[in-house]
């Protein structure tokens, strides 16, 4: 199950962003204001699984954008060279491998509609240049060409990472961030929305159950305590995970606390005075890192995002930690 786990569903609330909390309701009357600016550029974050382009999806169909393509971009899962062609496309020749005809980028595949940038933080200067000449000018050139194309694209940006505190250090662009940073959007953590978890479990449970074909008999009350007191680091990714565990480990049966890898409050040695063990900063570090690995299903990428760490300092440390 991946992070698009909330798909629209009109029973569920405002384009599958699903729960009763003020926070959220707060979110979804934002997202409809938002929506109703069709050409701004929206910039939307929160922690690493909180759903963002969830809210994301959530703009592009409540705008007038609705019938034109969504065009979703991972940039942090390119180098750069390959990420500028994505974007923008080549000409005929540009650069080693490239396409004998050429090929359309991004930006044209997005026309009338809505391109998402994830993770934008992670781009490298130069093309932090080139997208923001592209939001000033509403133009850009294929790789290899001089020929400018218009476009008519909404480009909404999702960040995990604090981007006045990169512009600060430099390496993000602060005329970039301004021409982001127009309309904002925070999605709020699980953990600060409890009351919304139970019913997105619900609704992941139904999901995978249908994806699987199989049935469970739901969360025992025990489950559901331990769902609504767990801390939830890695947001709604880490509930999907777990759900989707949980599931498949428990066919034709009530889903424990144990299924989804989780304590009972009782059990929560979070709430217990700790012990001098628990205070040392190395053991810390190592149970952080296995929470992380857990949460992302081991992907080692997604772990260091979520850790707020590079990937070569997750690779060192796991081979500190001995952490296969």
């Amino acid at each position: 199950m991946n992070e698009l786990f909330l798909e629209t569903q009109a029973d569920q609330g405002l384009d599958g962003l699903i729960g009763p909390s003020a926070s959220l309701q707060r979110l979804r009357e934002k997202i409809s204001r938002v929506a109703a600016a069709p050409r701004t550029t929206v910039l939307i974050t929160g922690e690493s699984g909180v759903g963002k382009e969830v809210v994301a999806r959530a703009i592009h169909q409540r705008s007038a954008r609705q019938l034109g393509p969504f065009v979703a971009l991972n940039c942090a899962a390119l180098t750069e060279g390959l990420l500028e062609s994505e974007l923008f496309g080549h000409e005929a020749g540009a650069f080693t491998g490239a396409s004998s005809n050429g090929r359309e980028g991004l930006f044209a595949a997005a026309q009338g509609g809505t391109l998402l940038l994830d993770e934008v933080g992670e781009l490298a200067p130069q093309l932090q240049a080139k997208l923001l000449r592209v939001l000033q000018e509403r133009s850009y050139r294929r790789v290899g060409g001089n020929v400018d194309y218009k476009t008519d694209v909404r480009v909404v940006a999702c960040t995990n990472r604090d981007l006045p505190a990169m512009v600060e250090e430099g390496s993000f662009r602060e005329d970039l961030y301004y021409r982001l940073n127009v309309l904002v959007l925070r999605v709020p953590n699980l953990r600060d929305r409890r009351e919304d978890i139970i019913p997105i479990a619900t609704h992941l449970r139904l999901l995978t159950e249908e994806e699987h074909d199989i049935k469970t008999e739901g969360f025992s009350s025990r489950a559901e305590a331990a769902l609504k007191t767990h801390s939830w680091p890695g947001n709604v990714r880490e509930l999907g995970n777990a759900i989707e565990r949980a599931c498949i480990e428990s066919p034709d049966a009530l889903i424990e606390p144990e299924h989804l890898g989780l304590c009972t409050p009782t059990e929560n040695t979070e709430t217990r005075e700790p012990a001098d063990a628990d205070l040392n900063i190395k053991n810390m570090e190592e149970r952080l890192i296995r929470r992380a690995l857990q949460a992302t299903g081991g992907n080692r990428s997604r772990s260091a995002l979520l850790l707020g760490v590079n990937r070569a300092t997750l690779y060192n440390k796991l081979r500190v930690y001995e952490i296969a």
